[in-house]
C-alpha cells in the first residue's frame, strides 16, 4: 500500500459472543478490563471494549438474530470475528488496496464505534480472515 494506505498499527481484534457477560467474565481472567461498551444500532451489535497493556479485544453481541454477528454467529459460532489495523488515511488505504486486487466489502468507509470510520477487506481476498481498516479517533 501506498504511504496514505500504509497500516499504523494493530488496533484491536473482534470476538463473536452470544453472551458478552459470560464472554467479560472469561477474558477479566486474563487480566482484560472493559472499558467501555457501545451499541450501534446501524450494525446490530452491542461491543464491549476490553483492554490489557496496550492490547485491545471488541466483544460482540448481536442486538438481533438477523444481524452480521447474529448470522456469523449461527454459522461459525463463538470467535474469532475479525482483525483491526488502524491506517492513517481511510480512503487512500481502500484505493490502494482495491489496487492491490483484494476485495473490497466497503468501497467507502462507514461509521464505526467510538465515531470512527471504518471500512473491510472481504475474508476471501486475505486468505479467510475478515479485515477492518479504522482511523484513529481525532483528539
Amino acid at each position: 500500500m501506498n504511504d496514505g494506505g500504509r497500516i499504523a498499527g494493530l488496533a484491536h481484534i473482534g470476538i463473536a459472543v452470544t453472551s458478552l457477560k459470560n464472554a467479560i467474565a472469561h477474558w477479566k481472567k486474563l487480566g482484560f478490563q472493559v472499558t467501555g461498551t457501545e451499541t450501534l444500532e446501524s450494525m446490530h451489535v452491542t461491543i464491549a471494549f476490553m483492554e490489557s497493556v496496550g492490547s485491545t479485544v471488541e466483544l460482540l453481541e448481536p442486538t438481533g438474530t438477523d444481524s452480521p454477528i447474529g448470522r456469523f454467529l449461527a454459522k461459525r459460532g463463538e470467535g474469532l470475528h475479525h482483525v483491526a489495523f488502524y491506517v492513517r488515511d481511510l480512503e487512500a488505504a481502500l484505493k490502494a488496496a482495491e489496487a492491490q486486487g483484494l476485495e473490497l466489502i466497503d468501497r467507502t468507509p462507514r461509521g464505526g464505534s467510538h465515531g470512527r470510520n471504518i471500512a473491510f477487506l472481504h475474508p476471501r481476498s486475505m486468505g479467510g480472515v475478515l479485515v477492518e481498516l479504522c482511523e484513529r479517533r481525532k483528539p
